[in-house]
């Protein structure tokens, strides 16, 4: 078992959808963008702990629902570098449907100007970074699907 409550896997497919969103509660608090044709939204939150029923994650809280189709969440790629307009470093991952597909998420490590991102997570997100810097495909989820929350 890894620190983030998932078994641990080996091999180059073994991150899945639910995996990942697992690790990225490691990485709390973010800046999530959801881009949806001419609509970007973006917000802070935490990702608390979530469900997956029905072939979906959902995430409820009081100030926000979550509902993804993991069949849908096909590929990530992470990234660590200078954002062009604040000259900071920024780390976040961009969660696509396939590797040619537009990002719908961008999962941004979010933290007050002038302070650092700190230990941990920096780390947390270097472990997704060795796995994603270069973008890759996430294995599908089991075929007999839902097992239920991860805290």
């Amino acid at each position: 078992m890894t620190s983030d409550g998932i078994q641990a896997h080996t091999g180059p497919a073994a991150w899945t959808a639910r995996r990942v969103l697992a690790h990225l509660r490691r990485l709390n608090p973010l800046r999530v963008i959801s881009q949806n044709g001419p609509s970007v939204f973006e917000t802070l939150c935490d990702l608390a702990a979530f469900g997956v029923a029905d072939g979906h994650l959902n995430a409820i809280t009081p100030q926000y629902h979550w509902h993804l189709r993991l069949a849908g969440f096909g590929h990530l790629r992470s990234r660590d570098e200078v954002h062009e307009r604040s000259g900071r470093r920024v780390l976040y991952c961009e969660l696509r449907e396939t590797a040619q597909a537009d990002p719908f998420l961008l999962v941004y490590l979010h933290r007050a100007r002038g302070e650092d991102f700190g230990e941990a997570r920096e780390r947390a997100f270097a472990e997704l970074h060795a796995a994603f810097a270069a973008g890759r495909a996430l294995r599908p989820e089991d075929a007999d699907g839902d097992r239920g929350a991860v805290a």
